[in-house]
């Protein structure tokens, strides 16, 4: 009850708790259906309980916020009947629809009291903004920029987004580390969250850290394990998804099992289901080249052979000709040398004098005229059978003749 105060009337605090409960409990008879989104879920284990932080945005600015309570009952039969429809748990940073009944205590003060949820509300929240971001980035011309880059055909250097403690970078990982061909490709790790509040800045972040040394890597790949659309839901993020569209390197996703494509997915320059089939799509650049370079390396061999084989037999056909003429040649040389040597036969001195002619000389040289002697001159007389000396009595020029004389 009010008392008096130097003649002001006041109140007691529990006066003015227990007004304002008597007050709401008047006006609020009812349960209604409130969308906010929830930025913590603050579950307590112990007691299970749970008493969440709600919030509305607009323009990124809180305008209002609200502390809600779940008994335990209430959120093991929401939580569960959520999950078996987005296939996520209740987690933060979601946005959902759901039953409550506004409570005020004298000790906790106002909240909301949440009764039941809607999941398939929350899936619509998701495919709502999944569509405005692809037709944003569709009207600024921009969806298809990051398909239009070329990959190395042996992407060897890669920046990986992911957590390094994440099953998905654990799989993909062991893949190409393990990989039968040994190819040696060298992954350096940026650090991101992969889903709730702080996923998209992070992932922004890590793309900026990466764009600043692009020269060292042949692509950006984000690896994260398997979820629902609820877990994927910053993959439609418009932000990350231009920062993907947009990129300098090739972007390539692995981000998980999910039945409905996110817009980071569509704007990628690949898009694999799991990291392990990620993995798989890099390793078979590798393998490609190896067979082209097997394929090459079977033909040029086998252009070799064939080139080898002509030319052998090209050898084969000029060493025959080269045989064939020097045979020839040698045939006629050797013709030519019978005819010359026939001849020399005929000319030879020694022939001339076996026919009944004979040689003289006076001192080694050839007598041919009777002008090459004196008398008294001591001169050789050859003859077939032997030779004889003499000494010039007279020298008669009695003939005009310049030739041997008979015996």
């Amino acid at each position: 009850m009010a008392e008096f105060v130097n003649n002001v009337k006041v109140f007691s605090l529990s006066d003015i708790t227990r007004s304002i409960e008597r007050t709401l409990s008047d006006r609020y008879k009812s349960s209604f259906w409130v969308r906010a989104e929830m930025i913590k879920l603050n579950l307590y284990t112990a007691s299970g309980h749970a008493y969440p932080d709600l919030v509305e945005k607009k323009d990124g600015r809180i305008i209002s916020q609200l502390r809600a309570l779940m008994w335990k009952s209430d959120f093991e039969r929401s939580s569960k009947m959520f999950e078996q429809v987005t296939k996520e748990p209740l987690k933060d940073g979601i946005t959902i629809l759901f039953q409550a009944r506004i409570i005020f205590s004298s000790i906790h003060g106002l909240s909301l009291q949440i009764i039941d949820i809607n999941p398939s509300y929350t899936l619509g929240e998701l495919e709502k903004e999944r569509q405005q971001t692809l037709e944003r980035l569709k009207t600024e011309g921009i969806f298809d920029l990051n398909k239009s880059l070329s990959l190395s055909a042996i992407p060897k250097r890669l920046a990986l987004i992911s957590v390094q403690t994440s099953k998905g970078f654990s799989d993909f990982n062991q893949v190409i580390k393990t990989n039968k061909g040994g190819y040696k490709i060298f992954s350096r790790l940026f650090p991101s969250l992969l889903q709730g509040d702080n996923a998209v800045e992070t992932m922004i972040e890590a793309l900026n850290t990466i764009a600043v040394v692009k020269e060292y890597f042949d692509a950006v790949l984000i690896i994260r394990g398997g979820g629902g659309d609820i877990g994927l839901s910053c993959y439609n993020n418009y932000d990350l998804c231009r920062a993907i569209a947009t990129y300098p390197l090739p972007v390539l996703t692995g981000i998980g099992h999910s039945t409905n494509e996110t817009v980071a997915e569509m704007v990628a320059y690949r898009n694999a289901i799991t990291p392990t089939e990620l993995a798989d799509f890099i390793l078979q650049h590798f393998q490609i080249c190896d067979a082209d370079i097997n394929d090459l390396s079977s033909r040029l061999l086998a252009s070799t052979i064939d080139i080898t084989e002509t030319e052998r037999q090209k050898i084969e056909i000029l060493r025959q000709n080269m045989i064939t003429k020097a045979q020839k040649r040698i045939t006629k040389e050797r013709e030519d040398l019978d005819i010359r040597a026939k001849y020399l036969h005929l000319l030879n001195p020694l022939n001339i004098i076996s026919k009944g002619y004979s040689l003289t000389t006076i001192n080694g040289k050839i007598i041919k005229s009777i002008h090459d002697v004196q008398t008294g001159d001591e001169i050789q007389t050859m003859l077939s059978d032997g030779s004889l000396h003499s000494q010039v009595q007279t020298a008669i020029n009695s003939s005009p003749l310049h030739s041997l004389q008979k015996n």
